[in-house]
């Protein structure tokens, strides 16, 4: 309501809102002008306030009509880098004692675009540069592929096996799998004595794997057809080691993103050796996340997640329970390369 000015303590008669004089003033802590409550000046307010709930309204009719589909847009010798940051941190009890693993690791592979029609597209993937360091059981390594010392080392040969590994697969529109070349990778074994280190670093290896024909690709994440925001739905499949079941929903649409976040509940089982036995662990893992996809393409620019895993190792020493929490982000940057 429209205040009476105040000139030297003394209310002035007239409104701020209309310049009128009042004929009524009530004296209630403030002083108000009673033309406020006349047709003339309801009426203007009402107008006021009904432009901001229609603006307000066309504004959330807007943004809940928004659709996007999953058609990914490929730009035919592009190359889309790929960086993936891991951080695990794995508890143990071995013997009455607890064993804390600690692994950093990074990994960098990429896609490049070798033909795109509006049928498919067809990718070639190669790892690029791969990094950890281990801290756990007295131990403390650290191994960078770009080291000619590092690649020297015990570790050397089969990460240079992986380096060397190339895969070509085809996609259709969506991003599922119709055709990969070829259809398996096979690697050299790694040292034994170092299982632990290795199943810590499982995604590694599953990097060089390409994925099955019918399944989706690394750039699938959208369902075939339209969506909007709220749309949820969900995945299951087999895993190379274990059931994966997810659930995603449409957290935002912009501009230039879709956001989408996620849950996703597996079941691994890995084996390994360990002082010379060996050894199975199985492992519940609960994951949660974030993609955000840009909005022209559908191809992804980051994905977060954050696992929590438990489960059990049993060997020949007995039944060990095992926890732990694993931070992993990744980051897409399509690039043109001569």
């Amino acid at each position: 309501m429209g205040t009476v000015v105040r000139y030297n303590n003394y209310f002035s008669p007239f409104c701020n809102d209309c310049g009128e004089e009042s004929s009524i003033l009530l004296i209630i802590q403030h002083q108000y002008c009673w033309c406020r409550y006349t047709t003339k000046h309801s009426t203007f307010y009402m107008k006021k306030i009904t432009a901001c709930l229609f603006l307000l309204f066309s504004v959330s009719f807007v943004a809940l009509s928004q659709k996007v589909n999953g058609k990914l847009k490929f730009e035919q010798g592009q190359t889309l880098e790929v960086s993936m940051k891991v951080k695990t941190t794995t508890a143990q009890q071995a013997m009455g004692q607890a064993i804390d693993f600690n692994v950093d690791s990074t990994r960098d592979h990429s896609y490049k675009v070798t033909n795109t029609t509006e049928d498919n597209t067809t990718l070639n993937h190669k790892v690029q540069h791969i990094t950890f360091t281990f801290d756990g059981m007295g131990q403390k390594r650290n191994f960078d592929s770009n080291v000619e010392k590092d690649m020297n080392g015990q570790f050397g040969k089969p990460i240079k096996d992986m380096l060397d590994k190339k895969y070509d697969i085809i996609i259709d529109p969506s991003g599922k799998v119709m055709m990969a070349m070829p259809e398996k990778v096979v690697l050299s074994e790694m040292d034994s004595r170092m299982a632990i280190i290795t199943s810590m670093l499982k995604d590694v290896l599953d990097l060089v794997q390409p994925p099955q024909k019918g399944k989706p690709s690394f750039f699938k994440v959208l369902p075939d057809g339209e969506g909007g925001k709220g749309d949820a739905w969900t995945t299951s499949y087999q895993g190379s080691s274990g059931k994966v079941e997810a659930g995603y929903t449409i957290a935002d649409i912009n501009d230039s993103t879709i956001v989408v976040d996620f849950a996703e509940n597996s079941t691994t089982i890995s084996k390994a050796e360990m002082m010379g036995s060996e050894t199975i662990t199985k492992m519940n893992n609960k994951s949660t996340g974030k993609i955000i996809l840009d909005r022209g393409t559908g191809i992804m620019r980051e994905k977060t997640i954050n696992t929590v895993s438990n489960g059990n190792t049993e060997s020949s020493f007995g039944t060990m329970p095992v926890t732990s929490k694993t931070t992993t982000v990744i980051t897409v940057k399509p690039v043109m390369k001569d």
